[in-house]
């Protein structure tokens, strides 16, 4: 039995036997403002719609009656000379050189009656009404809608100068940021104590930066006083020598809650190593850097396009939701979700664990990490 694929390369052979592989989809409507003629635009029509609803090739020489030309008829499906050109247009243009001469363009005409005989049997046996291909065409639908009426995303939007520059600078903390460590810790009450789980942490790792992930996720979790942070493997967050441009009220007091020595100490690692004890107020920490961000200075000149890129995306997203809430406030919806429930969740058996090979915050516009627990507490229990 033959068994079609939905998708053809459009230079494949014509044959009974291969038919399946090479019989060229009917196309999807290009990108608005692609293509265009007077007559549609004066109709109000899409830019790639003739006024009869047929698909027009962009800059296309020939004239309406031209188009209209009907080279087949599958049923009472008419294949003009304008849909195939519209549909040579579609193929790469490594694809469309192939087709320079005439026989090669009836070879193409006769892939697509074939591609008709089969989208002509495919309805008779009721498969337009498949739940799939209802769902396909569904999906298509909306995507011409939005298209038609907030244009396509790879469209340009106009920014000007001025509403970059004020981007850049109401977003500091994405241009400029200090140096910045992200430490983890484990609280102990002495001194003693704390040298030893340091010690072990080191000789057991036996220089494995795996290894000694592992080990600390056990002793955090074990042994540590501050259970703001045990639970988080002991993470205090991305700290800084001097607070970051832009940062939050909950930055800044994040990072005062830890102690000035941990993060002097810090700075001093290199990551994943495990480095002196340190006392302050809460206890004595051992500490382990997990990464390291140096810093950052971008002028306005070396991120003015990528800011171009953000604001213009800014503006599709705001398009987009005010054009759902009008029409979402013409249309009748009513949600009942408790059901929701019955459907089982995947589940992860696993913990957080610390990764082996650290993370750069670097990247401009990267997302911030979770929040960290807020600091070491005082502890509340002595060890053993």
């Amino acid at each position: 039995m033959l068994r079609f694929k939905m998708f053809f390369p459009a230079a494949c052979a014509l044959t009974l036997t291969v038919a399946a592989c090479n019989t060229p989809q009917r196309p999807a409507a290009p990108a608005a403002g692609s293509s265009a003629t007077a007559s549609a635009a004066a109709a109000g029509l899409p830019a790639d719609a003739s006024p009869t609803g047929a698909m027009v090739a962009k800059d296309s020489p020939l004239t309406a009656d031209q188009r209209a030309i009907v080279l087949a008829r599958v049923g009472d499906h008419a294949i003009t000379l304008g849909e195939l050109e519209f549909r040579l247009a579609q193929e790469p243009l490594p694809t469309r050189s192939q087709f320079a001469s005439v026989q090669k363009r009836k070879e193409y005409l006769a892939r697509i009656v074939q591609f008709e005989v089969l989208a002509a049997e495919a309805k008779r046996r009721g498969l337009d009404r498949h739940p799939e291909v209802v769902e396909a065409a569904k999906q298509q639908m909306v995507r011409r809608l939005l298209i038609d009426a907030l244009g396509d995303d790879d469209a340009p939007i106009q920014v000007s100068d001025a509403e970059l520059r004020a981007y850049y600078d109401a977003n500091p903390s994405l241009y400029h940021k200090p140096e910045q460590v992200e430490i983890s810790h484990i609280l102990l009450a002495s001194a003693a104590q704390a040298e030893g789980v340091a010690n072990e942490l080191r000789t057991e790792s036996k220089g494995s930066t795996a290894r000694l992930v592992a080990l600390w996720n056990e002793r955090v979790s074990a042994l540590s006083l501050d259970q703001t942070s045990a639970p988080y493997l002991g993470n205090l967050g991305l700290v800084s020598r001097e607070p970051p441009m832009g940062a939050t009220p909950a930055e800044l007091e994040r990072q005062g809650r830890v102690p000035p020595a941990v993060i002097e100490a810090a700075f001093a690692l290199e990551p994943h190593v495990v480095g002196p004890v340190v006392a302050s107020d809460s206890g004595y920490h051992v500490l382990m850097v997990t990464s390291r961000s140096p810093a950052v200075d971008r002028t306005f000149e070396e991120v003015k396009y990528s800011i171009r890129a953000r604001v213009a995306k800014r503006e599709q997203d705001l398009a987009r939701q005010k054009y759902m809430e009008a029409v979402r406030a013409k249309t009748r919806v009513e949600v009942t979700d408790d059901a929701v429930r019955l459907l089982v969740a995947p589940t992860m058996d696993r913990a957080p664990r610390l990764k082996g090979d650290g993370h750069n915050h670097e990247e401009e516009g990267e997302d911030a990490p979770p929040a960290a627990p807020a600091g070491p507490a005082k502890p509340t229990t002595t060890a053993k």
